[in-house]
């Protein structure tokens, strides 16, 4: 039972890691599309948007932050 916990987080830690080529290769699956045109899709389309919105409040943090060392 133990050894079950382990390798299912292991395995959960590897997909968190490898979250946008898990999210590439699920777009291959559920489209059936073998060669999609990833340019036309663009990056954007495999990031989620909750990872979108600590980005944006990241970068703003950032940028308050340079602004109040500048000062």
């Amino acid at each position: 039972m133990f050894k079950d916990i382990i390798i299912i987080a292991v395995v959960c830690v590897l997909a968190y890691l490898l979250r946008r080529n898990f999210r590439r290769a699920w777009y291959v699956l559920r489209s059936g599309d073998e060669r999609p045109d990833w340019d036309k899709l663009g990056a954007d389309y495999f990031v989620a948007a909750w990872e979108k919105q600590r980005m944006n409040r990241s970068a703003k943090e950032k940028k308050d932050t340079e602004q109040s060392a500048s000062e």
